[in-house]
């Protein structure tokens, strides 16, 4: 099967450059366009108050390090990809763009949490496995 929308997950962390890499390699040298998609985390709001610009600031610089990183492992890859930022939380996010582009495949990484840490804090792969209408690729983490 050939992958002509990739949704690669990205926040920076070891897990999505583990995705990126991945789904980078995925998409080398065919014709396939490459979604990079950065959730924004939600901050607690306060009613009748604004988002303050020093954390709309913080918000664009953490999705721009995740970007940074992620464009980086693609450019030696000889891929691009697009960037594609929306607030909210990460498995909401992922779907909602998977289904508005048509993804093929989303790959994520995956921290691979045990049982009871993956029940008390809830785990996004898990969501995507259950909810997704796409392939979903779970990229581990190397070990150190």
């Amino acid at each position: 099967m050939a992958f002509k929308t990739i949704l690669i997950a990205v926040d920076g962390s070891p897990g999505a450059q583990s995705a990126t890499r991945i789904g980078g390699e995925m998409a080398e040298g065919r014709d396939a366009t490459v979604l990079l998609v950065h959730a924004a985390p939600l901050p607690p709001l306060v009613p009748g108050q604004p988002l303050s610009q020093e954390r709309l600031a913080d918000m664009e610089e953490m999705a721009d390090e995740a970007f940074s990183a992620a464009e980086e492992i693609l450019t030696d890859l000889n891929v691009e990809g697009e960037r594609v930022v929306l607030a909210g939380a990460a498995a909401d996010v992922i779907l909602s763009v998977a289904e508005d582009r048509g993804a093929d495949v989303i790959v994520v990484g995956h921290r691979g949490f045990g049982a009871m840490k993956r029940f008390v804090l809830g785990s996004v792969s898990s969501k995507l496995a259950h909810q997704a209408r796409c392939a979903l690729l779970l990229a581990p983490v190397p070990e150190d």
